[in-house]
């Protein structure tokens, strides 16, 4: 390999390793200037559940559990509402239009108990930072064995935020 074939292959490695750190910079500070908004209404609660094949007209939709979001510190600020919700057998989780949280990168929705969010109780990624949002717990999880709900960052472990269940 030529001195010439040398230099140029060095510039590509470089421009590659530019655009990687680049992309990398993009994914962790972008949350912090985007916000994604959501409003799911309770209609799209009854419409899971339908699917489920639970009708809706004769089972009543209750709250088991709710609580309201606190941060996990000063730059992880989460606030709002949060219910469990029960209809038949299914179980729902449902953020109130006044949810809010700061953003980040790779956020989750898991079920917690006495302080720590548990890795093998999640419930989805995140669907936005603000507003309201439904999310239908998993048949393996039973709400009643938990009493809280964590944003949690997967990537950096970080909390994000929690509602403690009453």
């Amino acid at each position: 390999m030529s001195l010439n074939e040398f230099m140029k292959f060095k510039y590509f490695l470089i421009a590659i390793l530019v655009f990687l750190l680049l992309g990398a910079a993009y994914w962790i500070a972008s949350p912090l200037f985007i916000t994604k908004e959501v409003h799911e209404d309770l209609g799209v609660i009854m419409e899971m559940a339908a699917s489920e094949g639970i009708n809706g007209e004769k089972e009543e939709l209750r709250a088991v559990k709710t609580g309201v979001f606190v941060g996990a510190d000063n730059f992880h600020i989460a606030r709002g509402g949060a219910r469990v919700l029960k209809i038949g057998e299914k179980y729902f989780v449902r953020f109130e239009d006044d949810f809010s949280v700061t953003n980040g990168p790779d956020l989750f929705v898991y079920f917690g108990k006495d302080g720590r969010y548990s890795a093998d109780a999640r419930l989805g990624r995140l669907k936005g930072n603000i507003g309201s949002q439904n999310y239908e717990v998993p048949i393996n999880l039973n709400p009643e064995d938990y009493n809280e709900i964590w944003v949690w960052c997967r990537a950096f472990s970080v909390p994000f935020g929690h509602a403690v269940l009453k």
